[in-house]
């Protein structure tokens, strides 16, 4: 023990007579630890951790799978029949995420919009979800005759109700209905759904028959001894039976199953694994600065050494005091980076994309602090003890060795190879980050159809007694569009079904007259309830036809327009005006096409524009509408005019999520912003280490040079002869390391493929930018300690020793 104090102290001293060393060394370490730990907090956190549901392992998603796609909805008829007959699982439940889900009108002193979610019987048993306080919903709460009951979500349960433990059995008014609390939940759960109150199947009694309507998506849990290959297998014969029973509408149609981690946070691993792993490269870029480091410092305490072994140090002697002096190093620059991360995390918190799943639950924790105390002990190990090792095999050979060398010959190649690695490493998180950024570039360009700037828009649902009528909902809609579009500093106004690049979506089965389909076949595209004046307000272009007007009633013949991508991919080389589509369970089957709009980006920039219809409002009104509301100017001071005008119409309602077009746009965007930020901070501080790492090794080269340097003058030698030997020197290793960059970008470049738009992972224009920032930064790197020894004084150089 006293022999490890004294090592302690001894190391504590030889650190403070190189505080350049022990700071650059520590400043590394926490940088390189710092990164890797944050990022492996976010990976632990939403990659690694168990979903926060009992047996998670055992929970699968369902949906439905037919010829056209393997990622529909269920039928609400046919997850009534799997629930009863399948054998592989021991609970089922199903979710609307679409129909009759969405906004609802909380009444009380100060009406409110809140977010409700439509479940199965035993959804939260399922799940894996004990109530804080009441019961889950039973088989008897899907029947109509049934007082309607509601389970509250955490959150609303605190703020709107004071946490009252005695809320169940007391009543809430929700649309205009009386409904019964009869369970409160633990906590919420914004990876399953951002509902703040669940509701049974019974809103949806209209439906829960309907087997040609596919909106449910359903969550199982698995039997304990049952496995995923035995649940298809009892899945598939289900469906088969269901296909016999019911040919005209489950022909072809069968469930697809997906354990529900993959389903929840299979989207978002492979961008969370690019960027740990060039967290990865930034930390091998560090640890091999810190690698050349000791390996210069090892060179001038060769004598150090080489006296202690003459006085009968051992080598593990030594090497117990080389592992103490690593220690100290690596152990201060865990800690900081330790703390580090807890910075970093915070800021991620902050700045991550509201779609990455369960962000908000990474904190540093000990699994995360025990990995970077890891990194660190790997750290000084890898590149601490080696030197030393080294040297103190070497034994008295030290004491011949001038301090104007430049130490064994294995020594200098090492660094050199280190410095080239570095490079190599930089430029493989250059070309990936200018890769993700280029992308990044392009998709923010992309023109998504419509007009962004000045444009409000906020969500109402209409779903109390009062509107189950479609026609006192089309009143409402146009009362209300009336009085805001009279509104000062409103331009124009309307409404639509979907927003765009929000998540909503909705999709029409339809069939055209006079085409073949054979059983359960049809044709699909993105189907919307617009009111007339919203393309207007959206500035989605007429390009055939005319608009939908307000003489497009319930009374009077469907009609509907579609964009241009649906129009060339439904009927190709031919007029679509006056074409008419059979829509399944609309309420008027056969519309006709009485105009042609332009394309707009609904689900993402990055998708291609798909074929869309749009139906006049009137003539199947929907509950749940987005107001879009263009303005002259900036449109934030129009909200108080917006509440206003509602209440107007009906005071017991009100509107919610206000966003303007802008910042949904902006969201849309979130995650490969999130990505290219993130990748392009760790090149750029990439390329800052191994451009240190280059300088640092000429640098000290042109130092153990500085006797030939003096000669070389007295000689005759030009300063410009001088800088462009020391120049040529570094360009030698920033070419290896740019060759070799290249060669593994090219090589692994196809990881970034499918996180790419636009342009492919061998990006010429990429490569060309990022060599010629590399070469730039390298000449610079070399330039400046070759400017130094050019202006040596050779009297003075020739007595250097």
């Amino acid at each position: 023990m006293t022999g490890l104090t004294q090592d302690f102290r001894y190391a504590l001293r030889q650190l403070r007579k190189s505080p350049g060393f022990a700071t650059v060394a520590i400043v590394t370490l926490t940088l390189g630890i710092g990164v890797n730990t944050a990022i492996f907090n976010v990976i632990e956190a939403v990659v690694l951790r168990s979903l926060p549901f009992a047996d998670a392992d055992r929970l699968v998603w369902l949906n439905g799978k037919m010829p056209q796609t393997d990622d529909a909805g269920v039928s609400p008829a046919d997850f009534l029949d799997y629930r009863d007959a399948n054998r592989g699982f021991e609970q089922m439940a199903g979710i609307s995420q679409s129909v009759m889900a969405g906004p609802s009108n909380l009444s009380g002193d100060k009406p409110e919009q809140v977010t409700t979610n439509l479940v199965s019987a035993g959804f939260f048993q399922t799940l894996g979800v004990p109530l804080l306080l009441g019961r889950d919903f039973e088989k008897s709460d899907e029947q109509v005759n049934t007082s309607q009951v509601v389970i509250l979500g955490n959150g609303i349960w605190k703020r709107d109700f004071g946490g009252d433990r005695n809320i169940i059995g007391h009543n809430i008014r929700l649309d205009g209905q009386s409904l019964t609390v009869v369970g409160v939940l633990p906590t919420d759960i914004p990876l399953i759904s951002q509902a703040q109150i669940w509701l049974p199947t019974p809103r949806l009694h209209f439906l829960m028959h309907l087997r040609g309507g596919h909106f449910l998506k359903v969550i199982a849990r698995l039997k304990p001894d049952v496995a995923l290959p035995q649940a298809q297998g009892d899945l598939d014969a289900i469906a088969h039976q269901l296909a016999e029973k019911y040919p005209d509408t489950d022909q072809g149609w069968s469930l697809r199953q997906r354990p529900l981690q993959e389903v929840l946070i299979g989207p978002v691993r492979p961008v969370l694994l690019v960027i740990w792993a060039a967290a990865g490269l930034l930390l091998l870029i560090a640890c091999t600065n810190l690698a050349n480091l000791f390996l210069t410092r090892s060179v001038g305490r060769q004598r150090e050494f080489a006296v202690r072994v003459a006085l009968g140090a051992t080598r593990s002697r030594i090497t117990r005091q080389a592992l103490v002096e690593t220690m100290v190093l690596v152990l201060a620059g865990g800690g900081l980076g330790v703390i580090a991360a807890g910075w970093a995390v915070s800021l991620l918190r902050v700045s991550g994309p509201a779609d990455l799943p369960r962000l908000q639950e990474v904190h540093v924790n000990p699994p995360v602090v025990a990995f970077a105390f890891v990194i660190s002990l790997l750290t000084g190990a890898m590149f601490g003890l080696i030197p030393p090792m080294q040297l103190a095999n070497s034994g008295f050979s030290g004491l011949k060795e001038s301090t104007r060398n430049s130490g064994p010959i294995a020594h200098r190649r090492i660094r050199s190879a280190l410095v080239v690695g570095e490079i190599a490493v930089s430029i493989m998180l250059l070309i990936g980050a200018g890769l993700l950024i280029r992308s990044f570039w392009l998709l923010i360009h992309v023109n998504p159809g419509f007009q962004t700037q000045h444009v409000l828009t906020a969500q109402l649902s209409l779903n109390g007694p009062s509107y189950n009528d479609p026609a006192h909902r089309v009143r409402f809609w146009q009362e209300l569009e009336e009085r805001v579009a009279n509104s000062p500093g409103v331009e124009s106004v309307g409404a639509t079904s979907e927003l765009p690049l929000t998540g909503q979506h909705s999709d029409g089965p339809f069939k055209i007259p006079g085409h073949s389909y054979g059983a359960s076949e049809f044709d699909d595209a993105y189907y919307r309830q617009v009111t007339p004046g919203y393309l207007a307000a959206m500035r989605i272009p007429l390009l055939a036809g005319r608009w939908l007007s307000q003489d497009d009633t319930a009374n009077s013949p469907g009609t509907l327009l579609v964009n241009q991508a649906f129009a060339k991919h439904f009927f190709p080389g031919q007029d679509v005006l006056g074409k008419h589509l059979e829509l399944m369970g609309d309420s008027q089957p056969d519309r006709e096409i009485v105009g042609v709009v332009g394309n707009i980006s609904h689900r993402a920039l990055s998708d291609p524009q798909q074929p869309e219809m749009y139906v006049a409002y009137a003539q199947y009104a929907p509950p749940t509408m987005n107001l879009v509301i263009r303005a002259t100017a900036n449109p934030a001071p129009l909200e108080t005019a917006l509440y206003d005008a509602v209440r107007a119409v009906d005071k017991d309602e009100t509107l919610s999520v206000f966003r303007s077009l802008d910042d949904i746009v902006e969201s849309s965007v979130a995650q490969p912003r999130f990505s290219s930020l993130l990748l392009g901070m760790f090149a750029a501080l990439a390329l800052a280490l191994a451009a240190i790492g280059l300088y640092g090794l000429v640098a000290y080269s042109v130092t153990q040079r500085t006797n030939e340097i003096g000669v070389r003058i007295a000689l005759g030698a030009k300063q410009s002869d001088v800088v462009r030997m020391i120049v040529l020197q570094g360009t030698k290793l920033a070419i290896g390391g740019l060759a070799l960059g290249i060669g593994s970008s090219l090589v692994f470049g196809p990881f970034l493929a499918s996180m790419l738009y636009g342009l492919k992972p061998a990006d010429p224009l990429t490569f060309i930018l990022v060599s010629v920032t590399v070469v730039g930064v390298t000449l610079l790197s070399n330039y400046i300690p070759a400017r130094r020894a050019a202006r040596v004084d050779p009297m003075v150089a020739l007595r250097y020793e």
